[in-house]
């Protein structure tokens, strides 16, 4: 999820509302000694977003979303047109539909010998921490023993990955909602894993 700042107000639409406290005295003065609010007390929009539902944008607002609304800021939209900017990117790309607003989640594992499906920081959970699925999966064991790996919580789909294989699933072939770790069987050896996933945004609006 990306987050964005509303900003209706540059110097390519032009400003509205002035600072009644930096007017000058001088009522012919006013529009040029004036100051604009920053942000504008003024200035709001409603907008769609990919699911259509409305917004309420007021200048100067920050809120969280998918990469869509990257169609709103400047460079995909002209200074003139733009009203949002990016204030930080998941990395997804830039997407009218919802189902193409997709970023990249890495995650290094060091699985202890003798911890389990249990153990915390055995269990990376794209649901519970994402609000959506992987779509693509990629699990590579760094090390020399094996690792079992468990999908989506399901005590029946579990496989051994032993050392140096790579273990991918790509997009259609399984929605991965959860990968848990079981190093139980390794006596003494700790397994380094690298987990590398693609999932879709969830946009709210």
């Amino acid at each position: 999820m990306s987050v964005f700042k509303v900003t209706l107000n540059n110097p390519c639409q032009g400003y509205m509302d002035i600072d009644p406290r930096t007017q000058a005295i001088n009522p012919s003065a006013v529009d040029s000694t004036g100051v604009q609010m920053n942000p504008s007390i003024q200035r709001t929009i409603y907008v769609t977003g990919p699911n259509r539902i409305w917004r309420k944008l007021f200048d100067g607002q920050t809120f969280t979303d998918c990469n869509y609304w990257k169609r709103f800021a400047y460079p995909q939209a002209p200074l003139d047109q733009a009203f949002i900017s990016v204030v930080s990117d998941d990395g997804s790309v830039y997407s009218d539909f919802a189902q193409e607003n997709t970023f990249p989640v890495v995650n290094n594992l060091t699985v202890a010998a003798g911890s389990t499906f249990s153990t915390p920081a055995n269990v990376i959970d794209y649901v519970g921490t994402y609000g959506n699925p992987a779509s693509f999966v990629q699990i590579t064991n760094n090390s020399t023993g094996t690792v079992k790996v468990r999908l989506n919580g399901n005590t029946s789909a579990v496989f051994a990955l032993t050392g140096g294989i790579t273990q991918v699933f790509n997009a259609g072939d399984l929605s991965v909602s959860k990968l848990e770790f079981d190093n139980s069987a390794s006596g003494s050896t700790t397994v380094s894993v690298s987990v590398l996933a693609s999932v879709t945004s969830v946009c709210s609006s």
